[in-house]
């Protein structure tokens, strides 16, 4: 579903494309543990195959913050490992995003590192609407805490445009053409359990 968003992005040095993401599935909630789920770990292999192949090679790879002592908020860094090794992009993590993710948003849409790029990032679904808007979209809405299947894509067109937002399933992407006939070095692994059903 393509949709025109209300929210201008500042002027400055614009990507082509952001493709914003939530880290994959997690493990059940309160046990303290901050990895992906096996399931989650499956739909990283499978990101990590579908981006280049569905909507071309990245150009960079941001995570959200990851606490380095207490390994809290892993799970974005851990799911953008298979588009990094399958692409030979670092990732970098964006260490201020859990105080201003608007900010890192804003960043992107201006610094010339990200000129024309395609940006690829992977985020804590309560911080995302904030980078959202940070990105020139004002009205992304709240992730709830278990859904992990969306895929946002934000075209940028000229300084002070809104981006065009596309929100698609990752679920009919695994269906597609593009990522069944990938070519990848990462592994063909099965398709996350909620996915195939």
């Amino acid at each position: 579903m393509a949709a025109v968003v209300l929210g201008a992005a500042p002027v400055g040095a614009l990507p082509r494309q952001v493709i914003l993401l939530r880290h994959g599935d997690k493990v059940a909630s309160g046990d303290g543990n901050y990895n992906l789920s096996a399931r989650g770990f499956l739909r990283s292999i499978n990101l990590g195959r579908l981006l280049p192949a569905c909507f071309g090679a990245p150009t960079h790879i941001r995570t959200f913050f990851l606490n380095p002592e207490s390994s809290k908020n892993a799970r974005s860094y851990q799911s953008a490992v298979p588009l990094g090794v399958a692409t030979g992009i670092n990732i970098s993590i964006a260490q201020s995003s859990l105080e201003d993710s608007f900010m890192d948003g804003q960043e992107i849409l201006s610094q010339p590192a990200y000129k024309g790029g395609n940006v690829v990032l992977f985020w804590e679904h309560r911080h995302m609407p904030e980078l959202a808007r940070g990105l020139g979209w004002a009205t992304m809405p709240a992730i709830g805490a278990m859904e992990f299947d969306q895929i946002f894509v934000l075209r940028y067109t000229q300084p002070g445009v809104p981006p065009r937002v596309q929100s698609l399933s990752q679920r009919r992407l695994f269906e597609a053409p593009c990522f069944r006939e990938a070519r990848s070095p990462l592994p063909n692994v099965p398709l996350p359990q909620s996915v195939a059903q």
